[in-house]
């Protein structure tokens, strides 16, 4: 059961936003790359039959042919954008706000960055008559990262301003009593959804592997692999499942490592309620998050969650099933606290 939308975004504001970050994420990238292309084929000719491909320390390292920098481009300027255009268009739904805003102009950001690079990169290297003549790629880097703020602030600034519609607030399925005397505790896990979790896994799965056969086989840079591996099982343990807990002494919610863990004594709570939370487009993601509004909380995925206004302190949000229940009773303690206060 719902009550009414505590905000809303007007769907004309709504619908120039999403205009304005189609032509910053999806057409300015297709734009930067066509040039980089046009460019960098019209430049074929004068190019060595390979060229530096990667600088080390102490320069040009590696080398191939030209046409690798194409795929890089069309992988870097175009591929990437168009996923972040895709995700952000699927997963902020209406709860439009900074994340889509953010995404919109990293993606116009990224796809300049990309051509910039490319082109630089072969841009010193025209006309030499020995590929390990190439100079450093110090200054294109530095190019590359100034036109990718450039591009990435003024893409920002063009997209209106939209605060993220706030998510509904959710009613408790049925009122809570607490007799005197009667202690009453709610205990639930609350854990990424399980396609998230494969996805982590195999992941790891993947990692493992690689480490162990670049540690059998003697390949360089094996431990650190290895080392990668226990960093990422580590993460996984610490912030894909957590123990949330709601007792007369207040709230606490722990990952299953014991860290990290929210205790929120029940002097500190105002109030509790149940609401509808849109991870990306209030949060900009999944996990232990902060919104732009300030607000904190642990979101691993849509749907009900609990929220609690704390004293002289932003709001904190756990996402978890039962969360009506869960703040009803902690509003009842709260209650209770203030009837006998």
């Amino acid at each position: 059961m719902t009550t009414h939308d505590l905000t809303r975004t007007p769907p004309s504001l709504l619908r120039r936003a999403r205009l304005i970050f189609f032509l910053v994420a999806v057409v300015v990238p297709i734009v930067s790359t066509v040039i980089g292309t046009i460019v960098l084929l019209a430049w074929l000719p004068s190019l060595p039959a390979q060229v530096a491909t990667h600088w080390g320390v102490d320069g040009a390292d590696a080398f191939g042919p030209a046409s690798a920098y194409l795929w890089i481009l069309l992988a870097v300027g175009l591929g990437l954008p168009a996923v972040m255009a895709f995700v952000t268009l699927a997963a902020v739904g209406d709860h439009w706000g900074g994340a889509a805003r953010s995404m919109g102009a990293l993606a116009a950001g990224l796809s300049v960055f990309a051509t910039v690079l490319t082109l630089g990169s072969l841009a010193i290297q025209r006309e030499l008559a020995e590929s390990a003549d190439v100079p450093g790629i110090g200054g294109v880097i530095a190019l590359s990262f100034g036109a990718l703020l450039v591009v990435g602030a003024v893409a920002w600034a063009v997209q209106p301003r939209v605060r993220p519609e706030s998510g509904r607030v959710l009613l408790p399925k049925h009122v809570v009593h607490i007799a005197e005397g009667e202690r009453v505790v709610w205990v639930a896990t609350t854990s990424m959804p399980r396609a998230a979790l494969s996805a982590l896994l195999i992941l790891l799965l993947g990692l493992v592997a690689l480490a162990a056969y670049m540690l059998v086989t003697g390949v360089q840079g094996g431990w650190i692999v290895a080392a990668v591996v226990v960093v990422v099982a580590v993460a996984m343990a610490a912030t894909t499942t957590f123990r949330v807990r709601v007792t007369p002494e207040g709230f606490a919610a722990r990952a299953l490592l014991g860290w990290p863990r929210v205790t929120i004594p029940l002097d500190e709570i105002e109030s509790a309620r149940a609401v509808d939370v849109s991870p990306f487009g209030e949060f900009g993601g999944w996990g232990w998050r902060i919104a732009v509004d300030g607000r904190t909380g642990i979101i691993m995925r849509r749907g009900s969650a609990i929220e609690i206004t704390r004293r002289d302190r932003r709001p904190f949000i756990v996402t978890i099933d039962g969360a009506e229940d869960a703040a009803a009773l902690l509003q009842a303690f709260i209650d209770n606290r203030e009837a006998t206060s």
